[in-house]
């Protein structure tokens, strides 16, 4: 009087069995997408960091800490420059300026490659050329070779600007904000320190 069920518990499909198989494929392919993720490089825009409008930053390799103005509404960097004087070294040409640190005034003379010559337009006043070189500024450990024009701005309050051509892959600027990284934790005192040769050359 009793069915065989022997062949229809073998057929019969077992809902238990099928998703734990189901869970354990989707830990499996979770783990592997968190390799992936880990392995791959992060973009270049989740490595900005956001920053004031005024900043300490370092000017290597004379371990100058210079306090900048960050600037979204200039294209080039710009360093304050007096005694602009040209010269050839190798067969190329150079510049030799000083520059007057900030906050202990003390003068340091500099000599780099002329990269070459910026026309700048000016507010209420004719188109003026500039000298361009290169420098290499600290900040939160990091070195970043940019260019900068140079010019007077004994006018100005700060010898430094920083304008896009060094923000756009650096820092996101909060006008609100300044000084969100403290200089004398900042690596790059130690290192300026370290390697500081004292020749402004």
């Amino acid at each position: 009087m009793w069915a065989d069920t022997t062949n229809l518990h073998r057929t019969r499909p077992r809902p238990v069995v099928f998703v734990l198989a189901l869970v354990v494929l989707m830990e499996f392919s979770f783990l592997g997408f968190l390799r992936a993720d880990d392995s791959s490089p992060l973009p270049a825009k989740d490595e900005k960091r956001v920053m004031g409008w005024l900043e300490a930053v370092y000017l290597k390799p004379w371990g100058l800490r210079v306090t900048a103005k960050l600037d979204t509404g200039a294209k080039t960097s710009s360093v304050h420059a007096n005694q602009v004087e040209h010269f050839t070294k190798e067969g190329k040409d150079w510049v030799r300026f000083s520059f007057i640190q900030d906050e202990e005034k003390k003068k340091t003379l500099i000599e780099r490659p002329l990269i070459r010559t910026a026309v700048i337009k000016e507010r209420l006043a004719k188109s003026s050329t500039r000298d361009v070189v290169t420098l290499v500024v600290c900040k939160n450990g990091r070195e970043y070779e940019t260019e900068f024009t140079l010019n007077d701005r004994s006018n100005f309050n700060y010898p430094l600007l920083l304008g896009r051509s060094f923000l756009e892959n650096v820092a996101l600027v909060d006008a609100s904000e300044t000084f969100l990284f403290k200089a004398d934790t900042d690596t790059c005192a130690v290192r300026s320190t370290e390697s500081h040769s004292g020749a402004g050359r």
